[in-house]
């Protein structure tokens, strides 16, 4: 499985099937997504805009609001429901009416939240960087047991520091973390 960071908290999934999770990107994605994802209803997890070409050839999930708030077509879900192989995750995004996570395949997408369910074989959590939740986050981590942990959602045309304070504290917590370019991809 491929995973590539597009920018905020979208991320671009090819494997037996084509995803595209948070769709708000930075950078175009390089496959036409058979499912899209979306994690909550705050602006910088979704640009409408950006899924509108996107909507005849991809099936689009996310919470009741969020479909609603973006005026998508669309199936809704909550916690505990599986979109094909996808298990759909309770989640408490800062903020955010309804929200959820996605695990797939050893991928936990976080979106905004510093709180994680409790989940099995976590090879790599895509996850916000807010210093207010640094603690939780390595809680979290801890409990999990990820091989890797990826810092995203920040703004890359500005400074990185708390992308970059997240990785130190996964650094003294002896937590694998790395940064990914913008564009740059992961196999797991």
């Amino acid at each position: 499985m491929e995973i590539r960071w597009l920018g905020n908290a979208c991320l671009e999934i090819v494997a037996s099937e084509k995803i595209l999770i948070d769709p708000n990107f930075l950078v175009e994605p390089e496959t036409d997504p058979e499912l899209i994802l979306i994690t909550h209803e705050h602006d910088d997890h979704c640009d409408p805009n950006q899924v509108t070409d996107m909507i005849t050839k991809a099936e689009i999930y996310g919470p009741k609001n969020t479909l609603k708030k973006f005026n998508l077509p669309g199936e809704a879900i909550t916690p505990g429901e599986k979109i094909r192989n996808i298990q759909v995750l309770e989640s408490d995004c800062w903020g955010a009416e309804e929200s959820v996570s996605y695990y797939y395949q050893g991928l936990l997408h976080a979106g905004d939240s510093a709180h994680f369910p409790s989940i099995d074989n976590v090879k790599v959590i895509f996850t916000a960087c807010f210093p207010d939740f640094y603690d939780d986050y390595i809680q979290a981590f801890k409990r999990l047991k990820p091989e890797l942990v990826i810092p995203f959602h920040y703004d890359v045309s500005e400074d990185l520091s708390e992308a970059k304070g997240l990785l130190e504290r996964l650094s003294e917590e002896e937590i694998n973390g790395r940064l990914l370019s913008l564009g740059e991809s992961i196999k797991i």
